[in-house]
């Protein structure tokens, strides 16, 4: 009798046990495997986890639309446009509204076209024809100073605003934005083996070459940004089941399963164990948790003066924040915040905690620069474009095996050129040539250029200007930009060098520090995050953008 009872209590036990051992969303024992893990681990435990799917047919995505993209009243959702009602057969591209196709949110020239990413349904999703293509391979970002947008300003394209990139780039809107931050998680994760062959485009601008972290620091804090705006709703959470499901590509998005779990990968809780069945996320379950604050305008830089506000999801909760930076953590001892905002006039970083019965928020910082446009000043010299600024060891036409696009960076400016739809591209030791389809791509990481003058060698054809604004008069551009891409009409154009002109303000420009004298000041990232040891690179030191070099 008493075998019988234990062997009764024992099956109890484990019907007990297997009862609560399900992840979320019927996602059963699924991420099982991650159990107890934290951080890089919990990363590579996931990728391993989620890494094994089918490689759906690129040209089949449209009908697996059906299941993971279908509006409840029939017509296919579109990520990027507001105004369209689209049949599944609609697809023209002439205006918006027109038609529709697939989109890669990591744009596929970024991994070379390659399978499985090329047909990953998780990011490849349906969009309005017209904006995806005005979404081009930008960078996806927050948008400044808006050069196109999509109607009623739903998508929007232009100058980039966000703290650690320069360029243009590409918006959605808020109500998806947190769909794609988890989708960008999910990718980071996915193919984190892959990521050191991701070489074209932007890509590194976004994606690490290493496994971990994978995405970039500037990028991973705009998506924590994003991720906390947009929260996962029944929508997201019906297109994850729908690609997990064995009719579509059978996987799983695991920062859709589990709310703020890019915290426990990258954030503030990488150092907590993470429980597969018995999670406690970021933004879920927890009752005494209190959300950070969320500034707007994002942190960045400014022409002028700029209000900020703040602001906490967690209701009822206070908001203290101080600007004499330290290491000490604000408490409800410095500045209540009030609706009034706080006005900065000068380059400011402001530190800011919620706080609600006896519970503080994780601290939170950001840096506005304050620029005043001032004098023009050019960079010293002249940038030589030849195989040795573009570091190659061919010389004269690109052979069979050189590289398509060649890059090469100088005082702050990064030139890129690339084959582009050209079947020619030359480079020797004093000049590059810009063949019909050739691009040439002039970057600055720091200030707006004005001026470029390329000097040439024996050329009549017209030099065009592809995108970033401006005019062009001869072989020399004006304007104001922090990037400008040019072609070649026809072939060909033999360019020697380039000269840049960068606007500057001679009393608030960025100034030069060098590295030992930066490691006995108080250094900030952009972010207004302290850094004891700093690399090369641009920080804040005293209220001031500084170059440590």
């Amino acid at each position: 009798m008493k075998t019988a009872k234990l062997t009764l209590t024992l099956l109890l036990a484990l019907f007990v046990s297997a009862t609560w051992a399900q992840g979320p969303n019927n996602s059963g024992t699924y991420y099982q495997a991650a159990n107890g893990k934290k951080g890089e681990a919990l990363k590579t435990a996931l990728f391993n986890i989620i890494k094994s799917h089918k490689t759906l047919s690129y040209s089949a995505l449209e009908d697996y639309y059906e299941y993971t993209d279908k509006r409840p009243d029939g017509c296919v959702r579109d990520w990027y446009s507001n105004i369209t009602n689209y049949d599944w057969n609609d697809h023209g591209n002439n205006k918006e509204g027109a038609g529709w196709n697939k989109e890669h949110t990591v744009p596929q020239s970024w991994f070379g076209e390659a399978s499985p990413m090329k047909s990953d349904i998780v990011h490849v999703v349906p969009t309005d024809a017209k904006i995806n293509n005005m979404r081009s391979a930008y960078v996806i970002a927050e948008v400044g100073t808006v050069e196109k947008a999509s109607a009623n300003n739903y998508s929007l394209l232009g100058s980039c605003k966000t703290a650690g990139y320069t360029g243009k780039v590409f918006e959605p809107n808020d109500e998806v934005k947190g769909d794609i931050a988890r989708i960008y998680f999910y990718m980071a994760t996915c193919y984190q083996d892959k990521l050191k062959n991701w070489t074209k485009g932007e890509v590194k601008k976004v994606f690490t070459s290493d496994e971990y972290p994978g995405l970039q620091q500037w990028y991973l804090d705009m998506l924590f940004r994003w991720s906390q705006l947009d929260p996962i709703d029944d929508v997201e959470r019906a297109r994850n089941n729908a690609v997990a499901s064995s009719d579509v590509q059978g996987n799983r998005n695991p920062f859709v399963d589990y709310p703020g779990l890019e915290h426990y990968v990258w954030g503030n809780k990488k150092d907590s164990i993470f429980s597969y069945d018995n999670y406690n996320g970021t933004n879920s379950s927890d009752p005494d948790y209190v959300a950070p604050p969320m500034f707007t305008p994002i942190a960045g830089s400014y022409k002028d003066s700029v209000n900020v506000k703040l602001s906490c999801s967690t209701p009822g909760a206070n908001i203290y924040y101080k600007t004499d930076i330290t290491t000490v953590i604000p408490s409800i001892n410095d500045i209540l915040y009030t609706d009034e905002g706080i006005g900065i006039t000068e380059t400011t970083t402001i530190q800011a905690i919620a706080y609600k019965d006896g519970k503080y928020s994780e601290m939170v910082s950001a840096t506005y620069v304050i620029e005043d446009s001032g004098n023009e000043k050019p960079i010293d010299g002249e940038i030589i474009l030849n195989n040795t600024f573009f570091g190659v060891s061919w010389s004269g036409a690109k052979p069979g095996s050189g590289a398509d696009v060649l890059t090469g960076s100088e005082n702050g400016i990064t030139i890129t050129y690339s084959l582009g739809t050209s079947a020619n591209m030359f480079c020797n030791d004093e000049q590059i040539r810009m063949y019909g389809g050739n691009q040439l791509k002039v970057e600055s990481g720091s200030s707006e250029m004005v001026k470029l003058e390329f000097i040439t060698k024996d050329s009549t054809k017209e030099l065009l200007l592809l995108n970033g604004g401006g005019k062009i008069n001869g072989y020399t551009w004006t304007g104001k930009t922090n990037s400008v891409t040019f072609g070649s009409e026809a072939n060909h154009i033999k360019m020697t060098s380039v000269k840049v002109t960068l606007a500057t303000n001679e009393a608030a420009g960025i100034q030069d520090l060098k590295l030992s004298t930066a490691n006995s000041l108080q250094v900030f990232d952009l972010q207004g995050r302290r850094v004891d040891n700093p690399t090369k690179g641009l920080y804040i030191v005293n209220g001031k953008k500084v170059i440590i070099k």
